[in-house]
């Protein structure tokens, strides 16, 4: 594969993470497309750096704003927990009862 593929992919990777669409559908059509078999365990491993790539982006780029928001003070990081922990029940919640329902 070349480098141009993957800095193809690279670019739909990350014009479509942060929009609520399916990323990894986007960078598997455009496999697809380019003639590259997205079911190999290189195309694979690509698309899971491609993410980890993006996760580091992401972290970088809004850790100024995230510092101030969420580490400000001990309260702060304590209610972010707790929400986040509830938000994570109640979604745990509702997939296990639309599991057993449908």
């Amino acid at each position: 594969m070349t480098i141009l593929k993957i800095l193809v992919l690279a670019a739909v990777q990350g014009a479509a993470e942060l929009l609520p669409i399916s990323s990894s559908a986007h960078v598997i059509v455009v496999e697809k497309l380019m003639g590259l078999d997205p079911t190999s365990p290189e195309m694979t491993l690509l698309l899971v750096m491609l993410h980890t790539g993006t996760m580091f982006a992401v972290i970088f780029f809004y850790w100024k704003s995230w510092k101030v928001t969420f580490f400000s003070s001990g309260k702060v990081i304590w209610d972010s927990v707790k929400l986040i922990t509830a938000a994570t029940f109640l979604t745990g919640i509702t997939g296990l009862l639309l599991k057993y329902f449908y």
